[in-house]
Formats: C-alpha cells, sequence, structure tokens
C-alpha cells in the first residue's frame, strides 16, 4: 500500500516509493529504494524534505519496529529484518539489476534486428523503434541510476549494436534532467538509437577494419551520416527532430564537426547532446582495435574537449548523472582496500558507496561489506584511482548481479 507520511517518521526499513520534487533538487538518484542507513535518512532533512510517499508492501509500515539507528553504516551487505517484513527472495535482492538487464537484453536484439533490416536494404518498421525506446524511457523514469549504470556492465560483443542502444539510454538520461516530457523524450531517444543506421551502409571492410583508416577511407565512413539521414527519412513516421539526432551527432561545438560544419546553438539540443554521449561511449567501448578507457577517464577527456568540442553546459550535467565513478567502477581506497562503487552521491561525487571486495593485502573479502564514505566516520578515507578489472581477474557484471 502506498502511504504519506512525514519524513520525520522514515525508519530504516521502509521503502521509498517516491517524491514530490524536481530531479534536480532531489538527493537521491533512485526514485524507489529501501531505506538501509541513517544517511540516507539524513538527507531527507538537509534537503528539507517534509513529507514521502512509501510502499507498506515492499518495506516497514510506520508502526512496525525497525532495527536500531546504527544499522547499516558498515557491515555486511544490508538485508532488512527476517521474518514478516523480510522481502528474502533472491528475485527480491536482485530484482533491480534483473529487471534491468533483461530490458537491456530486449533492446538489443531489437536493435539488432532493426540495423539488420538496414544492413539488408529493408526499411525499418518506425514502431518497433518506438516501441524500444518507450520501454527505456520509462524505465529511465522508474530507475535512471540503474539503466544508466548498468548499461556498460553488458557483455555483449558487437559495438556497433550496443553503441547506439547506450548512446539512446544517455540522451535519454540528459533528457530527463532537461526536464523533457516523456513525448519529447521519446523523439530523442529513437533519434539516438537510430543515430547510426549510415553506418549499415557502410562497406564491411571499412567498418570492421582492424586498425587506423586511411584518408580515403576515413572520407568513406564519414559518409555514414549523410546516407543514413537519406535513409531515415524514407521511413514513415519519424518526427524531423529525431532525424537531427543523425544528422548533428557528428557535430562539433566550435564548428569543426561534419558534415555541415555547425558551430554552438546552430546545432540543435538534440544533436548537442548526441554528440556528447556518443564520443564517451565510444571511447569507453572495446573494439577490436581500440581498448576502452575507464569511465573516470573519459570523463575527464570529455570535460577538457567541452567548450571546442561540446556544450560546457550539457558536459556538467551528463557528468552530474554518470557520476566521476559511475556504477560498477572498481576503485582503491587511500587504506588499500578495493570496491566496486554501487551508489553515487549527489552532494560529492568523490564520495559514493562502495561494495568492499578486497582488503588491504588484496586478498577476496569472504563478505564483502558496503562502505558510505559520505558518513562522518569514513572521512578520512578516500579513492585513490581506479582499478582495471581485468588486473584482478574480476567479472564486473557477475559481481553485481551475485551481491546487488
Amino acid at each position: 500500500m502506498i502511504k504519506k507520511i512525514p519524513s520525520a517518521s522514515l525508519r530504516i526499513g521502509m521503502f521509498v516509493d517516491h517524491i514530490d520534487r524536481e530531479w534536480l533538487k532531489n538527493p537521491f538518484l533512485k526514485k524507489q529504494f529501501k531505506l538501509v542507513s541513517d544517511s540516507q535518512l539524513k538527507k531527507f532533512f538537509d534537503y528539507q524534505i517534509e513529507e514521502v510517499y512509501i510502499d507498506t508492501a515492499k518495506g516497514l509500515d510506520v508502526i512496525q519496529q525497525t532495527r536500531s539507528s546504527n544499522a547499516g553504516v558498515k557491515g555486511s551487505i544490508p538485508r532488512e529484518e527476517k521474518g514478516e517484513t523480510d522481502t528474502g527472495s533472491p528475485e527480491e535482492d536482485l530484482g533491480r539489476a534483473k529487471k534491468v538487464e533483461k530490458l537491456y537484453e530486449k533492446s538489443y536484439q531489437a536493435t539488432h534486428e532493426l540495423m539488420n533490416d538496414v544492413r539488408l536494404g529493408k526499411l525499418v518498421d518506425a514502431k518497433e523503434v518506438s516501441r524500444t525506446v518507450e520501454n527505456l524511457v520509462e524505465q529511465i523514469f522508474d530507475d535512471q541510476e540503474a539503466l544508466v549504470g548498468l548499461s556498460k556492465l553488458q557483455d555483449y560483443d558487437d559495438y556497433t549494436y550496443t553503441h547506439s542502444l547506450n548512446v539512446c539510454i544517455f540522451c535519454l538520461a540528459i533528457g530527463k534532467a532537461l526536464g523533457y516530457s516523456k513525448e519529447r523524450l521519446a523523439v530523442l531517444g529513437e533519434g539516438a538509437l537510430i543515430h547510426d543506421f549510415g553506418k549499415m551502409l557502410v562497406p564491411l571492410e571499412v567498418l570492421n577494419k582492424p586498425g587506423k583508416l586511411t584518408d580515403s577511407e576515413f572520407k568513406i565512413m564519414k559518409e555514414h551520416v549523410i546516407r543514413g539521414v537519406a535513409y531515415i527519412r524514407e521511413i514513415p513516421g519519424i518526427f524531423p527532430d529525431a532525424i537531427r539526432v543523425a544528422k548533428e551527432h557528428h557535430e562539433r561545438f566550435s564548428g569543426k564537426g561534419y558534415p555541415l560544419g555547425l558551430k554552438e546553438n546552430s546545432i540543435s539540443e538534440f544533436g548537442r547532446i548526441a554528440a556528447v554521449v556518443d564520443v564517451y561511449d565510444a571511447i569507453t567501448s572495446d573494439r577490436v582495435y581500440h581498448r576502452g578507457m575507464i569511465p573516470t577517464r573519459a570523463l575527464q577527456k570529455i570535460y577538457e574537449w567541452r567548450y571546442h568540442d561540446f556544450d560546457p553546459v550539457l558536459v556538467e550535467m551528463f557528468i552530474k548523472i554518470v557520476g566521476i565513478y559511475p556504477l560498477g567502477s572498481l576503485v582503491m581506497l587511500s587504506d588499500g582496500c578495493v570496491g566496486m562503487v554501487v551508489e553515487g552521491n549527489i552532494h560529492n561525487s568523490l564520495r559514493p558507496r562502495i561494495l568492499l571486495l578486497f582488503d588491504k593485502g588484496g586478498k577476496p573479502l569472504t563478505e564483502p561489506e558496503i562502505l558510505d564514505l559520505d558518513l562522518a566516520q569514513n572521512f578520512s578515507l578516500k579513492i585513490l584511482h581506479n582499478v582495471e578489472p581485468e588486473t584482478l581477474e574480476l567479472d564486473l557484471k557477475k559481481t553485481w548481479n551475485k551481491y546487488l
């Protein structure tokens, strides 16, 4: 049952259904979540959130007893009280990740089929594009952090398809932060999903070349924008604003992009959004000839390129959405422990919540622990740097699904 209560009545173990507040003024990245620590409760006070909606079917009610106020600071991964109030099942514990993973897989398959149709010379079904994007839009409003974070933890091999899907997801997150309606988000998302259709019209020997392109080959590759736009314009039901995503995602703020050399605000907002996320996903993805950058380094590059290549306002918004240490990032702490970032911190992106996986000596923890760097008792700790998962032979996706 959904119940509106004063924030002062919140207790650890309750499930927050939603908060009536604009996204950018909301300290929580997730729309729905279970209260597991005092630091979460403190945020309601700090941000002067007076009322909140809870779901008593998924967590404790106001009249029920909860754990002591010291719970959830540091220790084993928080679990709610056993017994009548315990949600308990593996499906509930992993529901968030599993739901997003299933949606991503379904969206990936749809993207794969759409792009193969383009390769085969078929005209794609605009309704299938719309259905795929509508599901992603709903998930962005339901649990944006999980979708954005897990999009880079998927292990599909074909960059061509995952890139289009990831760009769509990132664009939707920025559009939501800009206050777009669901209808406008759908148009942006459709444009992002089909923005690289033109690459399916590029000769495979150029598209899949495992090395640097020659000048003539690069010229052919750049033609994917014009070819893609010409193809998309033949699809009945595609909005003109969606086409602009495909047309402008390689334009640059300085005017040195292609194919038109548009500059600053002569590039549509859709085009400026797509430009940022297109490059971010490209440089963080592994390809035959390119080892992807770790997210933190990639964001540093994107930040350096603001003003020249990208709209600086959109760059800063994107970094806020993704986080300096995105979900799934593997980091080393100042005490020598290594963990995975599992929740961002809107107050201070340098102090997220960490799932500790390795102790100071590099030994795997038998019972991984949650550490909230934002708590006062943990202020002496800080993140030193990112860690490459391969150095620890760690599969981030499997680790996420196992513990979260």
